[in-house]
């Protein structure tokens, strides 16, 4: 294919420095952000209780890219991209697209939590401040500390997701025990349609379990740590959004919008409930941002190093990916002063699904071949081609300009594919020795320092 692989010395057999644990954890942290706090409220409005189906639906069909991914993953070489067979199966063209559209969903996805990070300050406690602005602060905020001490994002990010459950757990345990107050019926007020339409809004809460897969050739034992952290995290986070909808609708409120899980805890809990689930929403959307901004850098430097993108893409300043930071806190910026919420939601689905559709084509090869090796599925290549489909099938429920607009970020990823010759040998080779000491973003964020993890 032409292209350079970078590898470390150690086996993928499990040698990896990433393991169970944190891989759950990051996953977790990167879903359980402005999904929990924005996506529910807005999913009840137009669903209704069936809100609730909508987010079983959207997981059930998130699940079925989710287990490609982890056969993908499964056949990553020791140290290198997670989508490395994504190239080996289609072409090197369609394995960096793979890549360039979680780059590119990544940095709108710092902009979609973001944003819900500015509307909650704003609403529950700073009101004279504009929501944009704050959120363009928390950008700023978010790239400093992806530019500062590897081992500050790590405890940054465990910290933050340990919090922010615990937060959300509390305020399920209040519904479980208002549940007669929940108003579930009728179940389906804008009809059965509704849930099928909503699900597809939902897709972008469950799609961080793919920062698995970006840091899969650094994962300790890759074939049985990566699905098993997949399984695992969507499992509790489809937990917590259901736990969430059925707040909502204990918490004795008439109308839903982006800001109503802060008002349903408020009637649930008291006052106090209403300072501290915004608080939470606070802690989850940066740290959801703080996950997807380093799993992109992640990214991109692993496509540097594979001489897919001109090295300068993922340059390396004190061993901090500045070039990649930088360029993803314009966008996010960029995106935040011209989309609403739903324009924004809609741009990091379309090219969610670009991936998640070339991630399920690989797969299904995978699974046909039977000398592949990986992670093998009941029913062989079905899963894979549902999956496959499952995505296709949400592009019918984007508007069609926010569709075609997201196709054409996809598509643009290909001019700077198209500058990979530019190649500065110096900088690639600090990059390559980075990642071959699990020493790139990823690894000198979660990696472990003393014990080896079950």
């Amino acid at each position: 294919m032409g292209t350079t692989r970078v590898t470390s010395p150690r086996s993928t057999a499990g040698q990896g420095s990433i393991g169970l644990l944190s891989c759950v954890a990051f996953a977790v942290g990167t879903m359980v952000g402005a999904g929990v706090f924005v996506l529910s409220g807005l999913a009840v409005q137009r669903a209704g209780p069936a809100a609730i189906l909508s987010f079983v639906l959207a997981g059930v069909l998130v699940l079925l890219s989710a287990l490609s991914f982890a056969v993908v993953a499964s056949l990553a070489p020791a140290g290198g991209s997670g989508y490395a067979y994504v190239a080996t199966a289609l072409g090197s063209r369609f394995g960096f697209l793979t890549s360039w559209a979680f780059w590119l969903g990544g940095v709108i996805g710092v902009a979609f939590v973001l944003n819900a990070f500015g509307r909650y300050l704003h609403d529950f406690f700073v009101s004279a401040l504009p929501a944009t602005a704050v959120a363009v602060a928390a950008v700023v905020l978010i790239a400093v500390l992806n530019l500062g001490p590897a081992s500050l994002i790590g405890r940054a990010e465990t910290a933050l997701v340990a919090v922010k459950v615990a937060i959300l757990a509390l305020l399920i345990v209040f519904a479980l025990v208002h549940l007669d107050r929940a108003h579930l019926t009728p179940l389906t007020p804008h009809g059965t349609g509704a849930v099928v339409t909503t699900s597809g809004l939902l897709f972008i809460a469950y799609l961080g379990f793919n920062v698995v897969t970006n840091m899969a050739g650094d994962v300790d034992r890759p074939r049985r740590t990566i699905p098993l952290a997949i399984l695992i995290s969507m499992a509790i986070v489809a937990l917590i959004y259901v736990g969430v909808v059925v707040a909502l609708l204990a918490g004795g409120i008439s109308s839903y919008d982006e800001a109503s899980v802060g008002t349903a805890a408020q009637h649930l809990i008291g006052n106090w409930g209403g300072v501290l689930i915004p608080i939470g929403a606070l802690i989850s959307t940066l740290s959801a941002a703080n996950a997807n901004m380093l799993g992109s850098s992640e990214i991109m430097v692993r496509l540097a190093a594979d001489r897919q993108v001109p090295t300068v893409a993922g340059r390396l300043w004190h061993g901090h990916p500045a070039v990649s930071v930088l360029a993803g806190a314009v966008v996010s910026v960029v995106l935040l002063f011209t989309g609403g919420i739903e324009a924004i939601v809609a741009l990091g689905n379309v090219a969610a699904i670009v991936a998640m559709v070339l991630v399920n084509a690989a797969a299904v090869r995978a699974q046909r071949d039977p000398h592949a090796g990986g992670v093998r599925l009941p029913a062989g290549p079905l899963l894979p081609a549902l999956g496959l489909l499952a995505a296709l099938v949400q592009l019918v429920f984007i508007g069609w300009w926010q569709t075609l607009f997201g196709l054409v970020l996809v598509a643009a990823g290909l001019g700077l594919h198209a500058l990979r010759g530019r190649h500065h040998p110096g900088h690639h080779a600090t990059i390559t020795e980075h990642l071959r000491r699990n020493a790139g973003p990823a690894g000198r964020a979660l990696r472990r320092r003393t014990t080896r993890e079950v």
